[in-house]
Formats: C-alpha cells, structure tokens, sequence
C-alpha cells in the first residue's frame, strides 16, 4: 500500500475547520498537529493572524487621511488628494478586512483550545 502526504495551507486548514461540527473539529485539529508540516501551517496562521491585529497606520499616514478627510468635508480637495484619500481608504479598507479575518482565525484557535481542556 502506497502512503500520500497532503499539505494544506494555513488557509485551507481554516476553511475545512469551519465547516465541522464540535466534535469533528476535535479530531480534525488532532490531525493536523500529529503532522509536522500541517501544524507548522496551523501556526503560520496564527502568527499571521496576530500580526494582522496589530498592524496600523503609520502616525504620517493617519495625520494625512485626517487632514485629506477634513478637506474632503469641506468640498476643498483636489484631483491628485482625491486620488490620495481613495487610495488611503482602500488601503485604510483592505486593513479592516484583514483584522476581521484575523479576529475570526484567533476565535477558532480559542475555541479550539477550549474543547482541548
């Protein structure tokens, strides 16, 4: 009988978690940290997932979507700081996703430690 490795990404890991119930994902997570190369996956993850929380614009990137904001409120900005504000709102956007995604992987890992104890 021939074995097959399979490596998910941290990614992966999470989307199949979500879809268990309580009891499958007990088995599941002990699964996944039996195997080196997953758990190394399942951690990459919460590592990621930390970083994530934590990141935030720099002092110079709130002061300028600050004063681009107030500009806008007053009809005062011009075509390049429209682009500007645009641009520090997708990015501003992109961020609060990320941490919503973040937020939802470090809420599995503690509920997953929780059905451990």
């Amino acid at each position: 009988m021939s074995v097959v490795q399979v490596t998910l990404t941290a990614e992966q890991l999470a989307a199949a978690y979500v879809q268990l119930n309580a009891r499958e994902r007990r088995s599941f997570l002990a699964a996944i940290f039996d195997h080196p190369a997953q758990e190394q996956g399942a951690l990459e993850l919460l590592v990621a997932a930390q970083a994530a929380m934590k990141r935030k614009f720099s002092l110079q990137q709130q002061q300028l979507l600050d004063s681009l904001l107030e500009k806008n409120a007053r009809g005062k900005l011009r075509p390049k700081e429209r682009r500007q504000l645009d641009e520090l709102m997708a990015k501003y956007g992109a961020g609060l996703i990320d941490k919503a995604r973040a937020n939802y992987v470090l809420h599995l890992a503690q509920q997953a430690a929780a059905t451990d104890r």
